[in-house]
């Protein structure tokens, strides 16, 4: 195993993890409660309903990309105390949703102050990447029969709360916690690009396969064909992070799917994805040349200059956002790990050297005697995806 791998799993385990909430935070300070906003703060969504910029944005995001890593890494190697980690990020991800005031919603996180307190509103992101990560262990036969019925009561709820807030009434919003419009949960509806499309179908399709249910087999097949359509002309896209997404709401569509043919379909479209990231090595390595800004200290968010962003027209709801200096350099960094992770989530795909290689060199630029931010999660993923 790479030397600097190690490290990194050392830096995750030991930094950004929360043995108590049984979370990934965003930055080193997992356990530090300076860091954090209080359960008041969250409650009245300051800064904002969704938590950006507090450290407890991406919960779902880092934990679902961390327990594919933990699977992956036992897989190779048989490491039982990274297995465990598996198991104790899908019981830290299954509580934030026991957590949820109301049936089916995915909270990003909790607090560390008290383990229990979300913010009100989440993303189709969290959503998709919570799915991918609880299925992830539920398909793969790592459960106990315990967290087997913690999974599929907790994807039923998600699939329950989709059908009855998916629909034209609430133009296709999952809704807040509250009940509220969401910034960014909308899940079906003209508004999607390409990679949002098959987050829908995903959520039947797993809910279908833990729970037996027929029901959400025919909810799936009701947005299957669609879906797959307009998932086909690949875009522009702001960092690839959409794509690992986008890769892994495929990955699950496929391994749920009960009919060979509609398995071919789901494999050629992930081929598709994986050409498309793949050509985009150049770009992302002229990306990384131009920042130098990859070890930022991490401040917390009290003590950051606040910006006011465009959302707080739409929703309504305070949405003050604390001004960081790496934003770019951070999402540079997953852009490179991430090219990895969708190309190797193809079965039967060859990494190419280029591909590769940018993953090295971008690496290289995270120093971990200084380095404080989540990122390192995806290359971990792409090097045990590699493997």
């Amino acid at each position: 195993m790479n030397t600097k791998i190690q490290v990194a799993l050392d830096y995750i385990v030991n930094n950004v993890y929360n043995p108590t909430t049984k979370l990934i935070y965003d930055h080193k300070h997992a356990r530090d409660l300076t860091h954090f906003p209080t359960p008041e703060e969250v409650r009245c969504s300051y800064p904002n309903s969704c938590g950006y910029g507090v450290g407890m944005e991406d919960g779902m995001i880092n934990g679902g990309t961390m327990i594919d890593a933990c699977i992956c890494h036992y897989e190779k190697y048989g490491d039982e105390a990274v297995l465990k980690l598996a198991h104790d990020l899908l019981c830290g991800m299954l509580n934030c949703v026991e957590c949820a005031r109301t049936e089916g919603f995915v909270p990003r996180g909790v607090t560390p102050y008290d383990g229990k307190t979300c913010y009100v509103d989440s993303s189709r992101d969290q959503y998709t990447m919570f799915v991918f990560g609880v299925h992830r262990m539920f398909k793969g036969g790592y459960c106990t029969e315990e967290e087997k019925a913690r999974i599929r009561k907790a994807l039923i709820a998600v699939a329950k709360r989709a059908e009855k807030t998916v629909v034209p009434e609430t133009d296709y919003d999952m809704l807040r916690d509250d009940g509220g419009k969401t910034l960014v949960n909308v899940m079906w509806g003209s508004t999607l690009g390409n990679h949002e499309y098959l987050r829908l179908p995903m959520i039947y399709a797993a809910v279908w396969e833990v729970s037996g249910d027929n029901h959400w087999l025919e909810m799936y097949k009701k947005y299957r064909e669609e879906a797959y359509e307009k998932s086909l002309e690949m875009g522009e896209y702001w960092h690839l992070y959409a794509l690992q997404q986008m890769q892994a709401s495929i990955l699950v569509c496929m391994e749920a799917e009960p009919d060979e043919k509609w398995k071919g379909k789901y494999l050629e479209l992930m081929n598709i994805v994986a050409d498309y990231i793949v050509g985009m090595v150049e770009k992302v390595g002229e990306n990384l040349a131009s920042y130098t800004n990859y070890n930022e200290k991490h401040i917390p968010f009290r003590q950051l200059e606040m910006t006011e962003s465009w959302h707080i027209k739409e929703i309504g709801l305070p949405c003050m956002v604390p001004a960081r200096n790496d934003t770019e350099e951070f999402f540079v960094l997953q852009d490179a790990a991430n090219i990895i992770i969708v190309n190797a989530m193809v079965p039967g795909r060859e990494t190419p050297k280029e591909a590769e290689k940018l993953y090295w060199k971008a690496f290289d630029k995270i120093d971990f005697s200084v380095h404080e931010r989540v990122v390192p999660v995806h290359f971990l993923e792409g090097y045990y995806r590699m493997k």
